[in-house]
């Protein structure tokens, strides 16, 4: 079996991103992140801000039931024409099939996006995840941004709310799993280039480099 592309994901303040810059410079492979929100709003006529916000937005549905919630009330309609209503869901249904058009092209480091989840069925598709203990992602936000530990912990756990919420909405999973992956990697025990080191290991076992 060959690996025609490396999906890598990664909680906030994890270092994902560095990471898979060395992976894709070590295989001479495409990196692609940012790049797919802007081929969706290429391909949708929307501007890039627009589809970025629609992964970090609930649907329509979401926002008017817990509004109900809320104002304590028993609950509200919920008809087809509300849901489908929800151009965020278009959205996000054309960034999963822009993950798997890369994916199927293959020589590319897929990162963000829920990539390994895009790509779950592929078994030409390592699916990596990169990770640290929350104590170690709140220091490196707060070095990053250059605000206190307070208010990084506030920002990972918002971060961490809306990625198990896009996890749910776009690919229903319920709890993200370890073996939701074929590697897990912490970047609180390996330093950046170790990391890498790890991945190409098992990459290579299968003859990724070609």
């Amino acid at each position: 079996m060959e690996y025609r592309a490396i999906a890598l994901s990664q909680v906030d303040g994890a270092g994902g991103e560095p990471i898979a810059r060395g992976l894709a410079e070590r295989l001479a492979f495409g990196y692609l992140n940012e790049a797919v929100v802007a081929q969706v709003a290429t391909d949708q006529g929307l501007d890039a801000a627009t589809v970025a916000d629609a992964e970090r937005r609930r649907t329509l549905f979401e926002r008017f039931a817990q509004a109900t919630a809320m104002a304590g009330l028993d609950g509200i309609a919920t008809g087809a024409s509300l849901y489908e209503a929800d151009q965020t869901d278009v959205i996000l249904e054309s960034i999963a099939d822009a993950v798997r058009d890369a994916a199927e092209r293959g020589d590319v480091v897929l990162v963000g996006h829920a990539a390994s989840f895009a790509c779950a069925d592929r078994s030409d598709v390592l699916r990596v995840c990169v990770t640290a203990p929350f104590g170690s992602r709140v220091s490196r936000v707060a070095t990053a941004q250059g605000i206190g530990e307070k208010d990084a912990a506030k920002v990972l756990r918002q971060s961490d709310a809306g990625r198990r919420s896009y996890l749910k909405r776009v690919y229903g999973v319920d709890r993200e799993s370890p073996t939701d992956y074929d590697l897990v990697v912490n970047s609180d025990r390996l330093a950046l280039d170790a990391a890498v080191d790890v991945i190409l290991s098992l990459a290579r076992t299968a003859h990724l480099e070609r």
